[in-house]
């Protein structure tokens, strides 16, 4: 019972459903923690948990991205890779800018299978401009996009994947166009990014979310943390 207490104390809105599923009827909300997301793959032992992106952060994020994006590149030249989709809201989200495709990996195929029919809602609903799919996969077995890239993290692994998850960056940026963003959410282990000499800093920021985001967030907070980094290899 302790255990049940502490987790309503930490999580108080943990099963809310967002206005966002709401309104466009879908399944994106909750918290799941890392022994919901059991798959009995050997890297289940690196995850973090889930829950999906407040709206009004990801356009925030998204907006004070493109502001650092030099003349010579356009928002339609990125691939944007979410990795740990999870339901998939941050790739709904991610489609109303003009990516060149939108993609999203999934080591838990129960959470790619939601994703996709979210997707296929979206779709529906929307018509959305630019290519969108989930894939269920181990991101290390990831065949990246050979185009400019945004990479999307919500703190989804802990440190040891988040090391192997550079080192294929940098095999990344190297096959493809050298140019390799990344918008992290939560961003616990940053640092490794900057420390390898293979990612610098470019801003951090603690965005508020709107007043909807706020009440409906599993954590009960109303700001979230976000830092971007791109490819600058010495």
């Amino acid at each position: 019972m302790r255990a049940i207490a502490s987790v309503r104390a930490t999580l108080p809105y943990r099963y809310i459903e967002h206005p966002f599923d709401k309104r466009h009827g879908l399944d994106t909300a909750g918290y799941l923690s890392k022994r919901d997301l059991v798959t009995g793959h050997p890297h289940d032992t690196y995850l973090t948990g889930y829950s999906a992106v407040a709206p009004s952060v990801f356009r925030r994020m998204c907006r004070h991205w493109i502001d650092t994006l030099a003349a010579r590149r356009r928002v339609q030249a990125f691939s944007f890779v979410d990795v740990g989709a999870g339901k998939g809201r941050a790739l709904l989200l991610a489609s109303e800018l003009p990516f060149r495709k939108v993609i999203g990996v999934e080591l838990s195929k129960e959470l790619a299978h939601i994703a996709a029919q979210n997707i296929e809602k979206w779709k529906r609903e929307y018509r959305a401009r630019v290519p969108i799919r989930v894939v269920h996969q181990d991101i290390l077995d990831f065949c990246w996009p050979r185009t400019p890239l945004l990479v999307y993290l919500y703190n989804p692994f802990e440190r040891e994947m988040i090391e192997h998850l550079i080192e294929c960056l940098q095999s990344a940026a190297k096959a493809g166009s050298r140019c390799v963003d990344v918008l992290y959410l939560n961003p616990v282990f940053g640092y490794l990014l900057t420390r390898s000499r293979l990612f610098g800093e470019l801003w951090s920021e603690r965005i508020t979310m709107s007043q909807e985001d706020q009440n409906a967030d599993p954590y009960a907070t109303s700001t979230d943390l976000v830092s971007a980094y791109r490819f600058s290899p010495p």
